[in-house]
């Protein structure tokens, strides 16, 4: 699962979460990327949330509600298909390390619902 690298202790880029860790670049490891184990994060703070709208989803979305439902349903495809949204988070790591990351908010529940049962 991605995530984007927006500030702090590590490169701008995309990050991944995947079996219980973190892989960042670092200017020490770059490629592929340091891994860091959930433990090794002190706490992870909601910085903000909002709902972004995906011209593509909204169109895919759009011509499935026209096949079922005719124009009704295209409009409503349009109105409700491509919202995703995004999570904004701070994550202060045991070593003192931080960083800033955007992720969508499925990846950050399970990121932050598996970081709590490590904790």
């Amino acid at each position: 699962m991605k995530l984007t690298i927006k500030a702090g202790d590590f490169l701008q880029c995309e990050g991944e979460y995947s079996n219980g860790s973190l892989t960042l670049k670092t200017a020490n490891h770059p490629s592929p990327g340091e891994r860091i184990p959930l433990n090794r994060i002190k706490n992870i703070t909601v910085a903000n949330q909002e709902i972004n709208r995906s011209l593509g989803g909204a169109i895919g979305w759009g011509m499935a509600g026209a096949l079922v439902l005719g124009p009704l349903g295209l409009v409503a495809g349009l109105w409700l298909g491509g919202k995703e949204e995004q999570v904004t988070f701070i994550a202060t790591l045991k070593d003192g390390r931080k960083l800033t990351a955007v992720a969508d908010s499925r990846t950050f529940s399970k990121l932050n619902g598996r970081l709590h049962k490590t904790a």
